[in-house]
């Protein structure tokens, strides 16, 4: 295979860029402490079928991602930034892999296969998922895995890759729930119906629907034993059915249009979003003269399925439809190469690349000449990817044909500078804002103020207070600081030695109220101001100073 050893160094560019940069900052709000909180307390407890989360049960995601980053701990040394991104970053490297052989299986060329991974490994929602301790690149990888396992069923009736198909979406369900299995399995099916397979193509027999019901029934009869055994069935009430069927029939947070993923996919997917939507518009055009190719029919039928599936809610995201982006990534390296005489495309890749070259140099050395600090070793990461990207380079282009070079050239230049750029802002500007993210700071701001019986209680639970502190928090009911403000400030009056967490807004309406609050410390983490306070008690002095 021509391009093995390029498609090689590519993936560990992408792993490189992507997890070594984990090791200059700390895990940021929301989700990435949240993530790392839950899988820590797994191995503090020894309840791997339940997670929790300060102590309590966690039903928004099954355990999967959990257990992978128990497992990469071992590796990274504890549950720390390392732990939570290395999962997800191997997973974002192996996707390159997958995107390569989903291409050749459908029937393209090498060079379109391998333009394609270079694409998938360089927009930006694929980066940004890869380098974020979330789970939405482990569960993507899980469904290329699976589209893949299944291609080889329908392109060559191996039974076994079928098997492992279903096999590999009960991993994707054990990831984020249902999606694992509809995602995929609705694409198929999708496929199937468009191209009138339906009825030839057998996806369902006792081995495919045990190999999918073996790793999640397990787990959901290990899970309702523990459940009802323990008292939780408002537990199994939640994950089973509120952060399933309700959370999609009736979202309640994240609201936005029913067009959302039309805007969202022009940032997540640039650069690649500009030509992707120039040869959409090339096939809506001319659509009654275009025919297109069975592997057009099953790239299109996984693509529209995902994005009009999680247009039906109310809540949506835009990391939701990266199950579908080695459908998008194929498609553009498609017609890049069908409109590859098109002048303008040629002269737009080339000033794309060109334009992130120059912005991943500013930023470089923007921190040199300004005395800013560049994490040790960044030095060493950004000179070696660009010289390993040449390598890629002159590799892929080697002996091969004047078509090849003529057609890749243009989409490498993009990658040679969308990398780079992108370890220049994960690998320098984002420790630069570690400070300004980082909820460790603000706790070590106010653990001076705490002694062994100290109780702190929060209005808005953020798991990193947890994760970077050293006690458990008392939380309240929330979705806002509006619902519980009552409960938390009598459990400050009733509780001695007791301190809260609010937001700065809430702190000033407390004031306002005529309640005596004392700000002892307070942060803007992110984007939220947050106050560290004592409600002081009649008689009683100033508290600790």
């Amino acid at each position: 295979m021509k391009y093995r050893l390029s498609l090689v160094f590519l993936i560990l560019i992408f792993f490189f860029v992507n997890f070594i940069p984990s090791f200059y900052r700390d895990l940021w709000e929301p989700d990435e402490p949240r993530f790392v909180l839950v899988a820590k307390e797994m191995v503090e407890s020894g309840n791997y079928v339940m997670p929790h989360r300060n102590k309590k049960p966690y039903p928004d995601k099954p355990p999967f991602y959990f257990w992978t980053i128990v497992a990469s701990s071992k590796i990274t040394g504890g549950f720390n930034t390392p732990a939570g991104i290395l999962p997800v970053a191997i997973s974002g490297a192996l996707s390159i892999i997958l995107v390569f052989f989903i291409a050749l299986k459908l029937g393209y060329s090498e060079e379109i296969a391998f333009a394609s991974s270079l694409i998938f490994a360089s927009c930006t929602k694929v980066w940004w998922q890869s380098g974020h301790a979330q789970i939405d690149m482990v569960l993507s990888f899980l469904v290329y895995l699976s589209v893949y396992l299944a291609l080889l069923y329908l392109k060559g009736k191996k039974q076994w890759a079928l098997t492992l198909s279903f096999f590999t979406m009960g991993l994707a369900t054990l990831t984020k729930g249902p999606v694992g299995l509809i995602i995929p399995l609705g694409s198929i099916i999708t496929y199937l119906v468009i191209t009138k397979k339906w009825k030839e193509t057998k996806l369902f027999n006792i081995k495919t629907v045990f190999a999918y019901i073996f790793p999640v029934g397990l787990w959901l009869i290990l899970l309702i034993y523990q459940a009802l055994s323990g008292g939780q069935t408002a537990y199994l009430e939640n994950i089973l059915f509120k952060q399933t069927v309700v959370r999609f029939a009736k979202s309640w947070h994240h609201f936005q249009p029913v067009y959302y993923y039309v805007k969202v996919l022009i940032y997540d997917f640039f650069p690649w979003s500009i030509f992707l939507y120039y040869f959409l518009w090339q096939i809506w055009k001319n659509r009654k003269e275009t025919k297109l190719t069975d592997s057009q029919k099953f790239l299109f039928s996984w693509f529209l399925f995902t994005v009009i599936f999680f247009s039906i809610p109310n809540g949506k995201r835009g990391l939701y439809i990266l199950p579908m982006y080695p459908a998008i990534s194929i498609i553009t390296a498609d017609f890049l190469f069908k409109f590859k005489e098109r002048k303008w495309v040629k002269y737009a890749l080339y000033l794309t690349g060109i334009i992130f070259i120059i912005m991943a140099n500013s930023i470089f050395y923007y921190f040199i000449f300004n005395n800013k600090n560049i994490p040790e070793g960044m030095y060493f990461a950004f000179n070696n990817t660009t010289i390993l990207l040449l390598l890629i380079f002159i590799l892929t282009l080697k002996n091969k044909g004047k078509q090849a070079k003529k057609y890749l050239t243009p989409i490498f230049v993009v990658v040679f500078g969308f990398l780079p750029f992108v370890l220049a802002i994960s690998g320098i500007i984002f420790p630069d804002l570690n400070k300004r993210n980082s909820m460790r700071y603000f706790v070590k701001e106010y653990q001076k103020y705490l002694d062994k019986n100290s109780k702190i209680a929060i209005a808005q639970f953020r798991s990193a207070h947890v994760l970077y502190g050293d006690r458990n928090l008392v939380e309240f009911p929330y979705q806002n600081e509006e619902d519980n403000i009552d409960l938390f400030v009598k459990y400050l009056r009733e509780t001695p030695d007791s301190f809260g967490i609010v937001k700065k807004l809430w702190c000033e309406r407390l004031k306002r109220m005529g309640i005596p609050v004392k700000v002892l410390a307070e942060r803007k983490v992110g984007s939220k101001h947050l106050c560290f306070i004592k409600i002081e008690k009649e008689g009683e002095k100033n508290g600790k100073d």
